[in-house]
């Protein structure tokens, strides 16, 4: 007789006494037995199948939680050489906008508002202004303050008159002029910071970046417009010539490894009335500024906005940026986080690791993928959408209009509502979910420090003229 036939003849009965009786799982054995009562049985078998329940729960939280998350970030053990990296970029931007030697925008603005609120004149009556100035006016108030946007505003009854045909140049031909801002620059590692500077376009207007690439490796070329550049070579803008320079290393930690700048404003040439951060003329002395990687100095007047970011992100200071405020002195100390992901990783999904590699998210407009060029890119399409027109800082097709004055506040209000459906990603119209901006899995980002101190005038006056006698006399008192 086979063994499969005497297992056959066995009472099933009999052959589970058997198996809970032998059985080294823990509590079977108690399932059976003569001289135990049913209570006992039935309580075991209870708690048994109760015990294996727990565990298929827990099962399957683990399983569920490495099907959503199955990438742990840990911190590396191996240190990187701070010379190693690339220092990052700094754009830098004024909150004035006019330098009145080029258009005096406070006398056009308040000439023309004080002869349209002139009532009851005639029909045929002849403003003062020329429509070339009033074109001129609306082109500035761009990127003035809200206010100036505000739908009751006087200006746009003048909506019939055009404004300047190369908005973009104009702009840039009436902004501060670059060479009376930064009028020294020092590095450790290359004392020609120039040949790393660049004339960038903004959310913020005409603002100065340091060591970012150049904008034919920033944009695809074939996709961007030719209208008006993004990135322009310090020395000569608008030649269209690429950086002469590679990035910039760091040379080291601390001070001394520190980029500084000289920078420069005279209150009678700028025009305080369109400022980002303000409205309302504002007349004030001003002194040399003094800005370092690490300290940052702004005397009298109006500050600048500073934003420290990766080389291969387009600036957009309306997310963040470190405000330079009067008469003070900051110390910025920067710390890396470097995040950088095994290619092993490469074979799950980028929502399971949260994050793209460079070849997995192709961009329309930016070469390198990155969470912040991803989100300006979907704000722009965003915009598009909802306005027809995008701000002329964003990139563009040569098919995309640039939003008229009238149209201006449009796309402030689209990225006041695209950031209120960042909270709640659940609209199936939610663009972000759409773009699925997730983080590079290679990146930098810099923790900072911040202290600051105040920085009198009065202080810096008696510095500069105290000779060297009177300093030694006043140190031995």
């Amino acid at each position: 007789m086979t063994i499969r036939t005497k297992l056959k003849s066995i009472p099933v009965g009999a052959l589970f006494e058997e198996y809970c009786s032998e059985s080294s799982v823990h509590g079977v054995r108690f399932f059976v037995g003569s001289q135990r009562s049913a209570c006992v049985k039935l309580t075991w078998l209870t708690v048994f199948i109760l015990s294996l329940g727990g565990c298929g729960v827990m099962i399957q939280q683990a399983y569920n939680k490495w099907d959503r998350t199955p990438v742990i970030v840990t911190l590396s053990e191996v240190p990187t050489p701070v010379w190693d990296m690339t220092f990052p970029a700094v754009t830098i931007c004024p909150e004035i906008k006019v330098l009145n030697t080029r258009f005096n925008f406070t006398h056009a603005f308040e000439t023309l508002q004080s002869e349209w609120y002139q009532m009851r004149r005639p029909k045929n009556f002849t403003f003062s202004v020329s429509d070339e100035s009033i074109g001129k006016l609306k082109a500035i108030i761009h990127h003035c303050p809200g206010v100036y946007k505000h739908e009751n505003n006087f200006i746009f009854n003048f909506n019939h008159v055009p404004e300047p045909e190369r908005l973009v140049d104009f702009l840039r031909n009436v902004s501060l002029d670059r060479w009376g801002v930064f009028t020294m620059c020092s590095s450790t590692s290359d004392a020609r910071c120039t040949n790393y500077m660049q004339v960038t376009l903004t959310n913020e207007g005409i603002c100065y970046s340091f060591n970012m690439i150049p904008q034919e490796q920033m944009f695809h070329p074939d996709v961007l417009h030719h209208e008006y550049r993004y990135l322009d070579r310090w020395d000569d803008v608008g030649d269209g010539e690429p950086l002469s320079e590679p990035l910039l290393k760091v040379a080291g930690s601390g001070l001394d490894a520190a980029i500084g700048f000289n920078l420069i404003h005279y209150p009678l040439k700028i025009d305080t009335s369109c400022v980002v951060s303000n409205i309302g003329p504002s007349f004030s002395s001003v002194h040399p500024h003094e800005l370092l990687l690490c300290q940052l100095l702004v005397q009298r007047g109006r500050g600048y906005k500073v934003l420290i970011h990766e080389p291969t992100v387009y600036p957009d200071l309306s997310k963040r940026n470190i405000r330079l405020s009067v008469s003070q002195t900051l110390t910025v100390a920067l710390k890396p986080n470097i995040m950088m992901t095994s290619p092993e990783l490469a074979k799950y999904s980028a929502q399971k690791r949260q994050c793209y590699f460079t070849h997995e998210h192709p961009l329309r407009f930016f070469r390198q993928y990155n969470q912040d060029n991803c989100e300006l890119e979907c704000l722009t399409n965003y915009t598009l959408q909802r306005c027809g027109c995008v701000h002329f800082s964003m990139p563009r097709a040569n098919e995309t209009r640039v939003c008229k004055l009238q149209e201006a506040h449009c796309p402030s209000t689209a990225r006041g509502v695209l950031f209120i459906r960042k909270q709640h990603r659940n609209s199936t119209e939610d663009y972000l979910q759409q773009c699925d901006c997730l983080p590079a899995c290679s990146s930098v980002r810099f923790d900072l420090q911040i202290t600051q101190d105040s920085h009198t005038e009065e202080r810096e006056v008696r510095t500069s003229i105290e000779t060297e006698q009177e300093l030694q006399a006043r140190l031995q008192l």
